[in-house]
């Protein structure tokens, strides 16, 4: 069965949406849905990319991409970026040309432009997952924050909240991140004012 690729453009509504998307399902399981506006060129103001969302919350089992009629480039990189999967622009030779849609469409030039921007944003997409990516180590070992003394600290002190302070330090200590970790655990060892704190420097450790 070969691929259906729909486009809506000039639908009013959703719900026309859900009469297509009922209908084709009956007999075609290989289609995907392209948000469109049918306007050449089609005011930046009325692209409104976020329907892109709404059709792939709405559709999660069919591609959704995305059919441009805007100037530029920018608007479909901007929807690769928001998750289209499939982008349809017009090409032309001649802007000039006769014909509503060769002034709003892609020169050779301009349609290489949109393929690399579609391929640095695929590959800028990632994970959902937040973590520190390896590039950031460097930056991280001169900036990132490790706990300090606020004060001298004796051996024996269980240490409360004012003794302790977050800043860049060297040699680096605990993450910043872990102050409340240490409240309350006792030092096993004397530190001066601004030395950092490390494992090990507690008396249960």
């Amino acid at each position: 069965m070969l691929p259906l690729i729909i486009s809506t453009g000039m639908i009013p509504d959703i719900l026309h949406i859900d009469r297509i998307y009922a209908t084709v399902s009956q007999f075609h399981s290989n289609f995907a849905l392209l948000h469109c506006v049918s306007a050449y060129p089609t005011p930046y103001n009325e692209v409104n990319l976020q329907v892109i969302a709404t059709l792939r919350h709405r559709y999660p089992d069919i591609p959704i991409g995305y059919s441009g009629h805007e100037n530029g480039v920018e608007v479909c990189i901007g929807a690769v970026a928001m998750g289209a999967q499939i982008i349809e622009k017009h090409f032309t030779l001649d802007k000039s040309l006769k014909g509503n849609d060769h002034s709003s469409s892609l020169t050779p030039p301009e349609l290489q432009a949109l393929v690399n921007g579609i391929r640095i944003i695929e590959r800028s997409r990632g994970s959902p997952t937040k973590r520190m990516q390896p590039s950031e180590t460097p930056c991280y070992l001169k900036l990132g924050k490790t706990i300090v003394t606020a004060k001298q600290i004796k051996k024996g002190v269980v240490i409360e909240e004012g003794d302790l302070e977050v800043k860049v330090a060297e040699p680096r200590g605990i993450c910043g991140s872990e102050v409340e970790r240490l409240i309350g655990r006792r030092m096993k060892r004397d530190l001066e004012p601004d030395q950092c704190i490390r494992e090990g420097d507690f008396e249960d450790e």
